[in-house]
């Protein structure tokens, strides 16, 4: 178990160092994940394979459609004018120009899908449009106010699947992790939002009556991606590609548009990235490392309530996945969760989620976070300037109810 711990630090450390001296995140990420097989003991030609595997994995293929079509839509939206009719609507609707910037990917979040931030993030750009906001600024907005809603929407995976495991209703989970959610908008607020030079907006009752039908049309193949995927349950990537060529169709875009929104979808960097992740987090579950992590801090007679905090935040900074930290450490953690009458104690289940979630935010590998660092060009020290206090808002306030 020692050795596949320190395999596991020491690609964390790899990947760190790779993408500190510029090198592109998603070959990052191939190095990391060979560099732990090896380390861990694995063979060269058993590495091989276990990586082709997780690239032609059809999760992986789907991830990468996913992603791919959404940046194309928001892509061809931009290029047709749909996000400056969102933003242009809103701004005459709402004078602080800050509420418009927090709405537009708060709107986004509603629709859980991977690397979901690329869907809102364009309209984030367009309304700090001729403005001094700082690209780690602008990352933070478009990246934090679209995972708000995480701890309390029935329809993320990772809320039902805790229901699940501990035997209690949805409903139950997101009466306890409320709190979570208000601390995230307060922590957005306080320490970014209320001081970015965002500027402010003409409004009148007059603009207001204009600019309903021309948010409602700038909204619209946005409307219809969450209710085909979260009312209609149909896949994603195929509701988001009939919305890009409804657009093409109905707007009779002009090919070089088309073929630029195709050009933004399957650039190298996003081929990199997708297919990295998806390797790194294969050979985590291949090669049992991602068990042996909270096994570890359990056997190390580590604190009880420490371990329901660092074992599921761990397992969330190197997966950045909100599935993979419920499913790994909850099972573990529901003996000490448990109190003697049976029941769990659901102030420690919020704080294990809380922790978890915070380590998915934090974590190099959360594709929301490296897409939309990439797109608005932010600095890695800058955001992480940005993301640990806030974070530690959130940690605060769980802490807290706990204790208090």
């Amino acid at each position: 178990m020692e050795r596949d711990i320190v395999a596991l630090a020491l690609s964390v450390v790899l990947i760190i160092a790779l993408v500190r001296f510029r090198l592109d995140l998603g070959i990052a990420m191939f190095v990391g994940a060979v560099s732990m097989a090896f380390v861990s003991g694995r063979a060269v030609a058993w590495t091989g394979v276990e990586v082709w595997r997780a690239v032609i994995a059809k999760d992986s293929l789907l991830l990468f459609g996913r992603i791919a079509t959404i940046l194309m839509l928001g892509a061809l939206a931009g290029r047709l004018g749909y996000l400056d009719h969102v933003v242009w609507g809103l701004k005459r609707m709402i004078r602080d120009n800050r509420i418009v910037v927090a709405l537009v990917p708060a709107f986004g979040g509603l629709l859980p899908m991977p690397g979901g931030t690329m869907l809102t993030a364009p309209m984030v750009e367009n309304a700090l449009k001729s403005t001094d906001v700082r690209p780690e600024d602008r990352f933070f907005i478009a990246y934090w106010f679209r995972h708000v809603w995480e701890y309390v929407w029935p329809l993320y995976p990772a809320i039902i699947l805790v229901a699940l495991l501990i035997d209690r209703p949805v409903a139950d989970i997101a009466r306890t992790t409320y709190p979570l959610t208000l601390a995230a908008i307060t922590g957005g607020v306080l320490l970014v939002l209320r001081r970015a030079p965002v500027g402010r907006n003409e409004t009148s009752p007059e603009g207001r009556k204009e600019a309903w039908p021309v948010l409602a049309k700038g909204t619209l193949p946005f409307a219809i991606v969450i209710i085909g995927a979260l009312v209609f349950k149909f896949e994603v990537m195929l509701v988001v590609l009939a919305v890009v060529v409804f657009l093409a169709v109905f707007e009779k875009a002009h090919v070089r548009d088309v073929l630029a929104a195709l050009r933004k979808g399957t650039e190298f960097q996003i081929i990199t990235l997708v297919f990295g992740v998806s390797a790194y987090k294969h050979l985590l579950i291949v090669t049992g490392i991602r068990e042996a992590l909270p096994e570890f801090f359990l056997q190390m007679q580590v604190p009880e309530l420490l371990v329901i905090i660092a074992a599921p935040m761990l397992i969330g900074l190197v997966t950045g996945a909100t599935v993979a930290f419920v499913a790994v450490t909850f099972p573990l953690l529901l003996p000490i969760m448990t109190m003697d009458g049976g029941s769990v104690d659901m102030e420690l289940v919020m704080l294990a989620f809380a922790s978890g979630f915070v380590g998915c935010l934090l974590s190099p590998v959360h594709l929301c976070l490296v897409l939309s660092r990439e797109y608005f060009g932010a600095g890695l020290g800058g955001i992480y300037r940005l993301l640990i206090p806030a974070t530690l808002v959130i940690m605060g306030v769980a802490v807290a109810i706990v204790l208090l």
